[in-house]
This record gives structure tokens, C-alpha cells and sequence, in this order.
């Protein structure tokens, strides 16, 4: 079995994150997604909903598509959420399965920074999400990973379990969650970025700012 594993701090989960992964799970073929809101993510400020709201979210957004599951796996982690120590349970987990990280090209730029980076590529595969606009250029340590690990056969991600590199090319959504989180909080319009399952929790829950 193929398992995606797209993780992120989602706060909140937008139709740019919810599009631009499920374009992905199409592409790469999987039968299974798990979305995983980081309970204390190591890279960035505590975020504006708690990490079991984030959840909730996530798994509303998605909630039409029964091969998604909204994961919980760092939340009932304590201390950071290292995407190293998550695939490493996992693959304990599912010896048997191919698992893909998920990731945008933003975050995969700069992948030399994360905790154990050099190691991720023994657990599982890496999928990087880019769009037609996109302009981070990779590291040179990333740039060098890419030309020894990169695949362009979609069947290696299966034969394998791990240990490769597939760049995607994904649809150009401009919606980012800083942007929505301050139209939230100065009452500018904010409700076509996100699901409408999504829009009503945050009203009733009054995150963000919203009264």
C-alpha cells in the first residue's frame, strides 16, 4: 500500500493546502492520505488555534473524501513534532507499505535545517509539491539530495518503500494562512479561502479574532 503523510501546522486548513494535496494524492496514486496538524511545531510561534482545533478543522475540510484521514499522531506526542521521529514510528507501524511525506516546495527548500534531515529519505519517500510561480530556490545541500535521490517513474515510489525524491507540479493557489488569519482578525472577507464546514467551525469557535 501507498500511504501520503502531508503534515503542517494548518491554522487554519485552506483550500490552497486542501487542492494543492489532493492534486498530489491523485497524482501519485495512493489509497490512503493522512493529514497531520503538528501539535508543537518546532519551526515557528504556538499557533492561534489549539492543536486539537486545527485537527477538527483538517478533518472537516476533508470530509468529503473518504480516503483521508485528519491524523492526530503528534498531537499524542509530547514535546516537539519532528516529521523524523513521526516517520520513523510509521514506518514501524507499516513495515510493509510505501509511505510519501507530502511537503511544499517552501518547506522543502530549506530541508537541510530540520531535525535529522539526512536521515527522512530511510523512512520514506519524499513528494515535493511545486507550483508554476514558485520561487524559493533549494539550498545546495537540497539541490545535491535532489540529483542523487530524484525519480520520475511513479512505480519506483511503490517498489520501494523509501529512499526517493518525486517532484510534482501542482496547482497555483494564492492563499496563504498568515493572510487569512489577519483577514479574520480585521474583519476583512475571508470565507471563499476555506471550506464552508471550516468557515462555520471557526465562527462558532471564534478563532482568529472572529467575533
Amino acid at each position: 500500500m501507498l500511504r501520503v503523510v502531508f503534515g503542517g501546522t494548518f491554522d487554519p486548513i485552506h483550500k490552497g493546502h486542501v487542492q494543492t494535496s489532493l492534486a498530489a494524492f491523485a497524482e501519485l496514486g495512493a489509497e490512503i492520505m493522512h493529514v497531520m496538524p503538528s501539535a508543537l511545531p518546532p519551526h515557528r510561534d504556538y499557533p492561534g488555534a489549539t492543536a486539537e482545533q486545527r485537527l477538527a478543522m483538517v478533518d472537516l475540510a476533508y470530509s468529503e473524501v473518504a480516503q483521508v484521514i485528519a491524523e492526530d499522531w503528534e498531537l499524542r506526542r509530547e514535546g516537539h513534532s519532528y516529521s523524523l521521529l513521526t516517520l520513523q514510528e510509521m514506518r514501524d507501524t507499516w513495515p510493509n507499505d510505501s509511505l510519501v511525506f507530502l511537503l511544499g516546495n517552501d518547506a522543502f527548500a530549506n530541508l537541510d535545517s530540520w531535525f535529522g534531515w539526512q536521515q527522512l529519505l530511510d523512512y520514506a519517500h519524499l513528494a515535493v509539491m511545486r507550483r508554476p510561480a514558485q520561487t524559493t530556490p533549494w539550498t545546495a545541500a537540497v539541490q545535491g539530495l535532489v540529483e542523487t535521490r530524484q525519480t520520475t517513474a511513479l512505480t519506483e515510489l511503490r517498489q520501494q518503500r523509501s529512499g526517493a525524491i518525486y517532484l510534482l507540479d501542482t496547482p497555483d493557489i494564492a492563499i496563504s494562512a498568515t493572510a487569512l488569519r489577519a483577514a479574520l482578525a480585521t474583519g476583512q472577507s475571508w470565507r471563499e479561502w476555506v471550506a464552508p464546514k471550516v468557515a462555520d467551525y471557526i465562527e462558532k469557535h471564534h478563532l482568529y479574532g472572529q467575533l
